[in-house]
This record gives C-alpha cells, sequence and structure tokens, in this order.
C-alpha cells in the first residue's frame, strides 16, 4: 500500500490526497523545510526560514520534484460520435481510460471512482492558494495543511493538479477523440493544457484553476474563497476593472475554466452531456409571496406546505419586496429591494408553523415582518422570498476527493465539482478573455485574448488584438433563434469553446441550449456560460446565451478568477 502525504508539525496531518510509492515528504514547521525520506536518504527541497518569495520558489521546486516522481506515461481518451453520425451522448473508453469506471458522490454516498485508487495520480488534487504572474499564469503559494495556507482575507483558493497534456481530435469524419496523459507524448499529437503554459511558452508542472466563483472577500476584492456569496452583475467590461484591482495579471476566468470540466466529463464520465452526470443549480427557481402576514420581527418566512415541498434546508434565498414598474408590482432580482430583508442567505431550518403553512428560518441576525410594502397610494407590494445563488463551498462537503454534489446530484438545486473547482451555483460565469461579433448571417465570430494580453472594450481594436479562433453558427433554419448543441468545437492553445454543431434535444450531443441572440447582423456580445437558477435541461456545461452586450452586468451574472 502506498504511504501517505504527512507535514511533520506537533499533531501531524496526512493528505490522502497525494499518497506516494517511496518515501514519505514531511513539512517541518521548526525549520521550514520540506523533505522527502525514502528510508536511505532525506532529500531537502526547503533550508532554514528565508524570505517569502525564496521560499515560494523552493516549495516550487518540491511540486515539480514531487509531480515528477509521480507521472506514469498513462494516455486516458474516450471516443465520441460526431452528431451527424450518431447523436448520443455517451463516449467509448480507450487505452488506460478503458475500463474505469466513475461515479459521481455527495455528502454522504460515495461512488466508485477508479480514478482514486491509487494508480492515476493525474487526476489526484490538493488545495491551494495561489497567485497570478503578469501573464494571468497561477502558481502556488501554500498547500492546504501547511501554516499559511487560508481560506480567508488576502488570498485565493484554487485546485492543483499535476500538469497535463491533451488532444481535441476531430480529425475523423465520423467521430472525435479526447485525449489526455501527464506526460508529453509527442508521437500522439499532446499539448500542454492552456492553464499549464505562461506566455513565453514554458511548461508548469502544475496545474491550477480557482476553486469557486467569485465573492467579495474581507479585503474588498472579488476572491475565489469558500463561504461567500457570489457576486452578482460581472460582465465582461466591468470585469477588466473589478479584477485587475488585484494586480496586473488578474483579468477574471476565461472559457478555459469551463473546457476543464467538459474535457474531464468526458475522460471520466464519457459523457458529452454534463446533466447526465450532476445537474447543478438549474431547478431552483421560485419567488414565492408570505403566506401569513404578520407585523412582528422573525427570522422566518411563512410558505404553504407544498411551496415547503420544493425547499431544501442548506440552500440559498433572499427575502424583499417589489418595485413599482409603472403601476405593476415588479419582483426583478436585479433589484435592491427584492434583498432587501435578506440577501442571499442560507436556510437554517423548515418548521411547521400551524396546519397550513411552515416556517423557513434563514441565516439572519434581524428578523422582518412580512406585512406588504406601500409603494404608491395604490400599489403595495408583498413580502417575497426569491431563490438565489448557492454560495461558494457547497461542495467541500462532498466525500473525500470525488467529484459530485453534496445531498443529490440530479435535484437541480445543489452545486457540482469537477477535479475540486466548483459549478454551476445558479449563475451564468462571464468568460473575461472571450467575445463575439454578430455577423449579417445571425452567426458569431469568436475572438479571445491570448495569454498576456490586455483585456479591452474597444469594438474596433478587439479584431485586430484578440485571436480569432471560429464562428458559432446560426441556427440550422436560418432564423437566428435559439438550438440545442449537438456538438462544440475547441481552440486548443487558449482552450476556448463554442458551439458549432446544431442538436435536436436535452437527451442527444451535448444536450445543452445554445440561445442565439436573435436577429442583429452587427455589434459584440459578451461570452455566458452554464445557465441559471431556472435553466433546469437547457443548461450545463455546453449552455452559451449570445444576448447580452460587454455591459451587460444582471443578476444572474457571475465571474471566477
Amino acid at each position: 500500500m502506498p504511504t501517505e502525504l504527512k507535514f511533520k508539525r506537533k499533531s501531524k496531518l496526512e493528505i490522502d490526497s497525494l499518497p506516494i510509492e517511496d518515501g514519505v515528504i514531511y513539512f517541518s514547521t521548526d525549520t521550514s523545510e520540506i523533505f522527502m525520506d525514502n528510508g536511505e536518504e532525506r532529500l531537502s527541497y526547503f533550508g532554514s526560514k528565508d524570505q517569502e518569495e525564496s521560499d515560494r520558489d523552493k516549495l516550487e521546486k518540491y511540486i515539480e520534484s514531487y509531480y515528477a516522481m509521480k507521472r506514469t506515461g498513462k494516455v486516458y481518451q474516450t471516443k465520441f460520435y460526431k452528431f451527424s453520425t450518431n447523436p448520443t451522448s455517451e463516449g467509448e473508453k480507450l487505452l488506460s481510460n478503458a475500463g474505469l469506471v466513475f461515479e459521481p458522490s455527495t455528502d454522504t454516498a460515495e461512488g466508485q471512482d477508479d480514478y482514486l485508487n491509487g494508480q492515476h495520480p493525474m487526476f489526484e488534487w490538493v488545495n491551494v492558494n495561489y497567485i497570478r504572474d503578469d501573464d494571468g499564469t497561477a502558481r502556488p503559494i501554500a498547500i492546504e495543511g501547511m501554516d499559511n495556507y487560508a481560506t480567508s482575507g488576502s488570498v485565493d483558493v484554487g485546485t492543483m493538479q499535476m500538469s497535463f497534456y491533451w488532444k481535441w481530435d476531430t480529425s475523423n469524419v465520423e467521430y472525435d477523440l479526447i485525449t489526455v496523459s501527464d506526460s508529453p507524448h509527442t508521437e500522439l499529437g499532446l499539448q500542454p493544457w492552456p492553464e499549464c503554459v505562461k506566455e513565453d511558452g514554458t511548461v508548469l508542472p502544475w496545474c491550477i484553476g480557482s476553486k469557486y466563483v467569485s465573492g467579495i472577500a474581507s479585503d474588498g476584492l472579488l476572491r475565489s474563497q469558500p463561504g461567500l456569496k457570489p457576486e452578482r452583475k460581472q460582465c465582461y467590461n466591468n470585469m477588466i476593472t473589478n479584477y485587475q484591482l488585484k494586480g496586473t495579471g488578474y483579468w477574471g476566468a476565461g472559457t478555459v475554466r469551463n473546457l476543464f470540466q467538459i474535457v474531464f466529463n468526458a475522460i471520466k464520465g464519457a459523457t458529452k452531456n454534463s446533466q447526465t452526470l450532476y445537474q447543478g443549480v438549474v431547478n431552483w427557481n421560485f419567488q414565492y409571496e408570505a403566506s401569513v402576514q404578520r407585523s412582528e420581527n422573525e427570522t422566518y418566512f411563512p410558505v404553504t406546505n407544498a411551496q415547503a415541498a420544493n425547499l431544501v434546508v442548506g440552500n440559498y434565498v433572499s427575502v424583499g419586496y417589489g418595485y413599482n414598474n409603472n403601476g405593476t408590482v415588479n419582483l426583478d432580482r436585479g433589484r435592491d429591494d427584492i434583498h432587501a430583508y435578506a440577501d442571499d442567505v442560507k436556510i437554517l431550518s423548515i418548521e411547521a408553523l400551524d396546519d397550513a403553512n411552515m416556517a423557513v428560518y434563514l441565516d439572519i441576525d434581524t428578523g422582518f415582518n412580512t406585512t406588504p410594502v406601500t409603494l404608491t397610494e395604490e400599489l403595495s407590494s408583498p413580502i417575497v422570498m426569491s431563490s438565489m445563488h448557492a454560495w461558494s463551498g457547497m461542495t467541500d462537503s462532498v466525500l473525500g476527493r470525488h467529484d459530485g454534489s453534496p445531498v443529490s446530484n440530479t435535484n437541480g438545486k445543489m452545486s457540482y465539482r469537477v477535479q475540486g473547482r466548483e459549478y454551476a451555483v445558479g449563475g451564468y460565469i462571464v468568460a473575461s478573455d472571450t467575445v463575439m461579433e454578430v455577423q449579417s448571417d445571425y452567426g458569431k465570430k469568436v475572438y479571445v485574448a491570448e495569454k498576456g494580453t490586455a483585456h479591452i472594450t474597444s469594438t474596433t481594436t478587439i479584431p485586430t488584438t484578440y485571436k480569432i479562433v471560429g464562428t458559432v453558427p446560426a441556427s440550422a433554419d436560418g432564423t437566428g433563434v435559439d438550438w440545442w448543441v449537438g456538438d462544440i468545437a475547441v481552440d486548443m492553445g487558449t482552450g476556448v469553446w463554442y458551439p458549432s454543431v446544431e442538436g435536436s434535444s436535452s437527451a442527444q450531443g451535448y444536450g445543452d441550449r445554445c440561445y442565439g441572440g436573435g436577429t442583429s447582423t452587427s455589434g459584440f456580445r459578451e461570452y455566458l456560460q452554464g445557465g441559471y437558477l431556472g435553466g433546469g435541461s437547457l443548461a450545463g456545461s455546453a449552455c452559451l446565451l449570445c444576448w447580452g452586450g460587454f455591459s451587460s452586468a444582471y443578476w444572474y451574472c457571475l465571474g471566477c478568477d
């Protein structure tokens, strides 16, 4: 049996996700030393206490040595038929991938996951703190279990695994091959994953991506941390400003973060359709009026018994009231009024109130009443509870290092994680580096800012500064309507993905919706990925909304670092 990575300190801490075959790696808080003891010699990677930057360099050398020791050269491949050949979502596992079983887990049920049986280290991951170089490349500064690792304050939390190589091969007329390996395999035409390559072409030994959707941390900046409310109203334009407050290399996550889950779902889950593995928060869309009016301030919201059956303890809601929209009450979640009493807070419990009603207790300190709010002499608004986004860290309760959702992978109310990264919290994720230009036939030309390229808002400069990677086609009938995604195309150098072939339903191909953007024949659009609270089967990893301009910052628009 492999021994485990241990950090040597007054109380030893085992990190089960980093098994090794030939020794034990220790971290000493007394000497700031990381070393491997293989039974014959002690190989030191940290010296005595040194300056911070020097310590980081030594940590990186340790990680590089560790991953070098773990690489196996195995090649994992999944074959998918092109939609035009066979519309099935299911693929066939080949090479080292053949016969490996993968089942998502929850916080109580552990699915079979052969990728975590100790024989496939490419799929092992850990939580880290990271910073970004000026070109945007992530660099580890602390590993979970070390004294300086943090989940709050002026830090970002990511997941780290060894760097890997990949290929998305569409050369065959009937099928595509998606391949990954922990080794270059130039004979197969593999390339390093975009997150592992610096602007100058240097291939790093690790792959790091943000773990969570961004929220406002204690330092007032957008951070990837657990326990944060997702920051709403992000857009292509304001993400440039918001993330640049953190430093030169910070722009927000691009499309590659979403392609990451598509690739690993393809390899491990052997499917194009993410919702066959986990739904995400896509069936959590309601606005309930208070079923009982009260003048007293309490920390619960009253709902009917029938409404209570749709609720889940641990999920998130807002409480407030509507506004006067030309004589009618509007309950737009983009207005502050709808969050006046409780803003995206957790449901703590649901208890009987009387024979017909239930009390939904919320994680708030100040109570509220449910007396309607007067908007005009003729118009008042009921007090309303609205479903909202899941906070970051919901998936931290999933067992071990498994992929999946807490409680249920199929109820449409829980976010999920893939290789430690959290997805589908109930809002679209705005790609920071990718935009679309509407064409005369209603198609959308796709541009991406390559690594190290400053993100810009000028629609006259983007076409000559960004890289053109392809075109999202218009609907097959040529009318500009929405369409099902049968297949996607990717740009291997940048990690951009985009819908490329029209499908037929949610049960075939990628099974997600491309919202075509109507019949505009010019203009630019931001890149909204994944779906929102009420997306249902239309949402998923290959869902793309092509309607919003660069400044379209709606309540359902979120971002990642």
